[in-house]
């Protein structure tokens, strides 16, 4: 997993402004994708600044660049934003199409590009600083409009006294999704490294979405509190710290004894009443005792999706993996509604007893 720091959720966000559609927007609509979503006008004019510095940096490494911009107030040192060292960190992962559309916006760019075409070297180039024609705005309290998943994450497991030291790491990071005019899609992978667990990392991957990103992050936090969280503390972090918000059950496997610790059911897609997911998830743990489990932690997750019965998604991870001896348990079980959309998942972590 990589490091995020406390404006990675924001940065996403501007690389998506700046993405979305089959045409480069203009600054005008990059504003207004970011503003009208609920980010503040002081972040999302610092993304709309640092994003393509930022991204011209990585696309052309060998040219001397400032470390400085100038405003009429007077020079800002870029490694004291930190937007901007947001924006220089995700710049080292982007992709092709994230460089091509995002790197050009800049002036750095375009007075490089000067330089190439009246006959000079990239490797000879030393920039001069931007000179902005108005002054940044004041950077404001807060997040700006855009929470930090990982921020949210730690708070929850603080707040079970979970300590944030010695073998245990998390992370938290956002994927942003196309989603219907009007509405923001977010989705937060919320990774857990433990020394007591059979992979290296503990993924669980939610989704929300809303009119902003505040919305949009919270709902994904919200799901992951109600159905993985707990699981994830009382299997593995802290037992004991969340008794009451979890199922357990002792289980029987070839390799040993384990204890399933279960989470809340989530259903979605759907305001009927869900019958239970227990029998699938009985069919699921007599399927597992045909897989070798060593005595760490593991990792359980089910998420499936019916329309009209049919099924959509059929999703059943061991360890943060595809386990196909799952998916087939659930491709040969009925809906739990035979009609209309919805979707059930269900977390649960094995603990060698």
């Amino acid at each position: 997993m990589i490091e995020s720091t406390g404006f990675g959720d924001a940065v996403e966000v501007g690389i998506a402004a700046f993405c979305g559609g089959a045409e480069p927007p203009g600054d005008d609509e990059v504003w207004e994708r970011l503003t009208g979503a609920g980010v503040e006008p002081w972040l999302a004019e610092r993304l709309l600044v640092f994003l393509p510095m930022a991204f011209t940096r990585r696309l052309l490494p060998e040219v001397g660049f400032p470390g400085e911009l100038t405003a009429p107030g007077g020079s800002l040192s870029l490694p004291d934003e930190p937007v901007f060292v947001a924006a220089l960190a995700r710049a080292q992962r982007a992709d092709r199409g994230e460089i091509e559309r995002v790197a050009p916006r800049s002036a750095e760019f375009n007075a490089i590009n000067n330089a190439l075409n009246g006959g000079s070297r990239l490797s000879d180039l030393m920039l001069a600083p931007v000179a902005l024609a108005e002054d940044l705005e004041p950077v404001g309290r807060g997040d700006g409009g855009i929470p930090s998943a990982r921020a949210v994450f730690e708070a929850l497991l603080r707040g079970h006294g979970v300590p944030l030291d010695g073998g245990t790491k998390v992370d938290a990071r956002l994927f942003v999704h196309p989603a219907p005019a009007g509405y923001v899609m977010a989705q937060v992978d919320f990774a857990v490294s433990h020394p007591a667990l059979a992979g290296s990392w503990l993924v669980e991957s939610l989704a929300g979405h809303g009119a902003t990103w505040r919305d949009a992050i919270g709902g994904a936090v919200r799901k992951f509190e109600r159905g993985s969280l707990h699981p994830i503390v009382e299997g593995l972090l802290r037992p004991g710290a969340a008794p009451d918000q979890v199922e357990r059950e002792r289980y029987e496997h070839p390799d040993g004894a384990f204890e399933v610790v279960t989470g809340a059911q989530l259903t979605m897609f759907t305001d009927r009443p869900v019958p239970p997911a227990g029998p699938l998830l009985d069919r699921l743990l007599e399927a597992l005792r045909a897989e070798p489990l060593e005595p760490r932690v593991h990792g359980l997750r089910l998420f499936v999706s019916y329309q009209d019965g049919v099924p959509q998604t059929n999703e059943v991870l061991l360890d943060s993996e595809t386990w196909p001896g799952g998916q087939e348990v659930v491709a040969g079980f009925p809906a739990p509604l035979p009609d209309g959309p919805v979707a059930v998942r269900v977390f649960c972590l094995l603990v060698p007893r």
